[in-house]
This record gives structure tokens, sequence and C-alpha cells, in this order.
């Protein structure tokens, strides 16, 4: 009977020693880390990793992100939020627009027990939902007041996001132990009336680049037209300096042989003309190098 009774005891302290010790796990998810904490004890400096955890009695734990998490704040379900969670920002011409926005970060690993304290008991998802938020507006106004509504709307917003991205790493960084891996406008939606206006600048931007392309043409036919004629010009310049140097060397082939043939006819060269048309026809007079007059 002794034996039953200790066998009963020895179960039944087992049982409650079984439950004590898995009401004292902690499961720490992938991505996550945790910060334990007592009311008596403060915040330990060792935080736990993913995993399964033993805690002693008394010791709280508050899990932080330390993978990549998204925070979108969008105008409809289609974007991710739950509701309309868009809100707007200042622009340089003095423009309040609404935006959609994304946010991927994570929780800095080795700063999270800081964080923490910082916030007195407050966790990851408490941080970004009660603080964060509430200084997105301002923050991403202080990045867009240096762009047009216009470059919002339908330019080229990389510029922006990037340096959004920068800006909010270092503010959050500093403020929340929070690192931002990339922050974007995903999309703008302004009212009617900001519509209507953003549409007639669009408007007009196309006719004003329709018409500079048009003076463009304009000008590249014109330059094309200028060196045609240069062009034309050379070349009727060089047919007339080749036809005046054709002549010229014609001409002067022509002087060379007059004047050889002048140069040719010697007193020397009439005498002996001479003679010979006396011994041919008597007496005669010769004048030039072949005129022959007999005198009677």
């Amino acid at each position: 009977m002794k034996k039953k009774v200790i066998a009963s005891i020895v179960l039944v302290v087992a049982l409650a020693g079984g439950v004590f010790t898995v009401s004292q796990m902690e499961k720490i998810p992938t991505g996550r880390v945790g910060v334990q904490y007592s009311l008596n004890g403060g915040v330990k400096d060792e935080v736990l990793d993913m995993g399964v955890h033993f805690v002693l009695p008394g010791i709280h734990v508050k899990e932080f992100t330390i993978g990549n998490e998204q925070l979108i704040l969008s105008k409809d379900k289609r974007e991710g939020s739950e509701g309309d969670d868009s809100f707007k920002v200042a622009t340089s011409d003095d423009a309040s627009i609404s935006i959609s926005f994304q946010m991927s970060y994570r929780y800095i690993p080795e700063t999270v027990v800081d964080t923490y304290k910082k916030f007195k008991g407050m966790d990851g998802e408490d941080i970004v939902e009660q603080r964060v938020k509430t200084v997105l507006k301002s923050k991403i106004s202080e990045i867009t007041t240096d762009y047009s509504m216009m470059q919002l709307y339908s330019g080229n917003r990389s510029e922006i996001n990037d340096k959004i991205t920068e800006y909010l790493n270092e503010e959050f960084g500093e403020a929340y132990g929070i690192e931002v891996l990339d922050a974007s406008i995903i999309d703008v939606h302004p009212d009617d009336k900001l519509k209507a206006a953003i549409d007639d600048r669009v408007k007009a931007l196309q006719e004003k680049q329709q018409a500079e392309a048009e003076q463009e043409k304009i000008k590249v036919q014109k330059e094309t037209e200028k060196m045609q004629a240069e062009a034309d010009a050379q070349i009727a310049v060089t047919q007339a300096q080749a036809k005046a140097e054709k002549m010229r060397i014609e001409a002067q082939a022509e002087a060379d042989a007059n004047n050889l043939k002048s140069n040719s006819i010697t007193p020397e060269l009439i005498q002996m003309k001479e003679a010979e048309a006396r011994l041919q026809h008597g007496w005669v007079t010769v004048q030039g190098a072949n005129a022959v007059v007999k005198e009677e």
C-alpha cells in the first residue's frame, strides 16, 4: 500500500514538474529574438535566439524582428493595407498629395536590448505601431519638399525613394534601433482638383515637348540643307578649279610649242633655206620659215 502511495506521489510530482517545465518554455520564431526581463531583476543583456528555450519563473520575453519585415501603408487592400492607410506629404510647390508607402525594415540585433530599455517594455511591433508610424509623414515630407508635385506624380521616383531610404535608415537607426532596408512611395492619390491640375500640367508639358521636337526637326533640316549647299558649292569650286587647271596646262603646252618653234628659226636656218631655194629656183628672197618669193 505504501509503495502505491509513493508511486502516486512520484507520478504527481513528475506530472507537475512536466507541466511546470512546459509552462516555462518560450519559443522564439524564425527571424526574431527575445528580450528577457523581470519585475525585480530588470532586463537581461542576453537575448534568446530562434528556437525553444527554458526561462526561469518570473522571466518575461518580448520579441523583436531581426528578419526583413514589411510595413505597408496603402490606400486599399489591393496594395496590402487593411483599410485606407495612405497619408499626405508636402511638395516643393506647396501642394499636399496623398501617397501609398511601403518600408522593409528590421531591428538591429546588437541594439535590441537597449531599444527595449529605451521604450520601457514595448516590443518591436508596439514601437512600429505607436512610434514609427506617427512620425513617418513628417519624416518623408522632409524629403518630398525638395520635389514638385509633378515629380512625385509622373516623374522618376527612384531618386526620391533612394533619399527617403537613406534618411529614414539614419533617423530610425538612431531613434528606434531599426535598420531601414528599403522605403518607397509606391503610388500617389491626388484628389479630383489636384488631378485636374496635374492633367493640365501634363498636357502643357506634352505640348511644349512637341513644339521643341518640331523646332529641333526644323533646325536639323536647315542644318542638313546648309551642309548640302556647302557640299554642292565645294564640288562646283573643285570642278571649276579642275577645268581652269586643265586649260592652263593646255595653254602652257601650246605656248611652249610655239616658243620652241619660234626659237628654232635662227639666221643660220634662214640662210640655209635661201641657199636651198637658189639652188632649186634661182634668185629668191625668203621671208619667214616657209615663204618663198621668186624675183623676176
